[in-house]
């Protein structure tokens, strides 16, 4: 995709103050009615594409808006425009790129990006750094927390697989995936607290280093960008669904060993845990996070001891599944 692909409609005004927004879309985001606008075809089709998955309808709870001002411009050199961003004392987020800018406002529940059309030509860039960006960062600011964590389901209870960067969450929720086991999310899920405990995850997708590719032979026909650093494999769920939620939770933490294995681990050691793996971008309201960690480690859960052959802890992920 090209800047010269990206539609949109103009505007006189060079500060772009009351720019048309003639097309827009309402989906129900993990129960949030969420309202995008925009001034280009070319982004609402963008957001049906990517969002559409998630919608669930009925049960709202909020309604917030999304508005994106498509304008000309460049964004310097480089494979992929830099997106910074800024978290505020009072909870707003700022995204800012040499030629475009947001702001998540949830007291005023929008968010709003003026993006160029460079930045929106570089359609999986646009995606993921600034549209999920702008749609997740405003959701969360209604009890809807995101946590980073891979997720794997089965009859209604959730598996949560805590670990830093790099340890193999991805990995292992792929070969979840091959195994027949219904996979939520490779790397975050969002928790809601009130009226009760729910996880929510949307349409599930592995995001595999080069090197990890190269362990699965159904994947190796695919070439892989030299300029790429992850691989995207979509993960379709057991039963076919996606934007899944669940109301049982059972948390396990990753770590690294000569020899796999599964222990018992209290409530105060996976919370401990969980807090010192706080990631930027996790940690936007600070007063909430205790309660969250409280909620999803409430009555323990386990230590998951990973080797250098993945595949060792699928049965493992099977038996925290299974136990009541």
């Amino acid at each position: 995709m090209t800047r010269s692909a990206v539609d949109f409609v103009p505007t006189t005004d060079p500060l772009l103050r009351h720019p048309s927004l003639p097309h827009s879309i309402v989906l129900d985001i993990m129960g949030i009615e969420t309202c995008y606008e925009t001034n280009s075809v070319y982004v609402r089709d963008l957001v049906e594409e990517t969002f559409r998955p998630w919608a669930r309808h009925g049960g709202s709870t909020a309604r917030v808006h999304v508005r994106v001002v498509v304008h000309d411009g460049e964004e310097g050199v480089g494979v992929h425009p830099i997106v910074r961003y800024i978290s505020t004392p009072d909870g707003r987020l700022i995204l800012q790129s040499p030629g475009s800018v947001a702001i998540v406002d949830g007291s005023r529940r929008e968010s709003l990006a003026y993006v160029t059309t460079a930045l929106a030509g570089d359609r999986e860039h646009f995606r993921t750094a600034v549209l999920e960006a702008i749609t997740f960062a405003l959701l969360a600011c209604f009890d809807r927390h995101p946590v980073h964590a891979a997720a794997i389901a089965r009859a209604g209870r959730v598996l949560l697989l805590a670990g830093p960067s790099g340890m193999g969450k991805s990995t292992i929720a792929y070969l979840a995936h091959t195994a027949g086991m219904s996979v939520l999310s490779d790397d975050r899920v969002w928790v809601q607290l009130e009226p009760h405990l729910r996880i929510w995850s949307g349409p599930a997708t592995a995001r595999l280093k080069p090197a990890s590719v190269s362990l699965f032979p159904e994947l190796r026909s695919g070439s892989t960008p030299a300029n790429e650093e992850k691989v995207v494999v979509p993960l379709t769920a057991a039963n076919n669904q996606v934007g899944n939620a669940a109301d049982q939770v059972v948390v396990c933490v990753l770590a690294r060993g000569d020899r796999a294995a599964l222990d018992r681990t209290p409530e105060s050691a996976l919370a401990a845990a969980l807090m010192s793996q706080l990631a930027p971008g996790f940690d936007r309201f600070p007063d909430r996070v205790d309660r969250v960690i409280g909620a999803v480690t409430a009555g323990g859960g386990w230590r998951l001891t990973l080797t250098n052959d993945a595949r060792d802890a699928l049965p493992f992920i099977r038996s925290m599944l299974e136990t009541d």
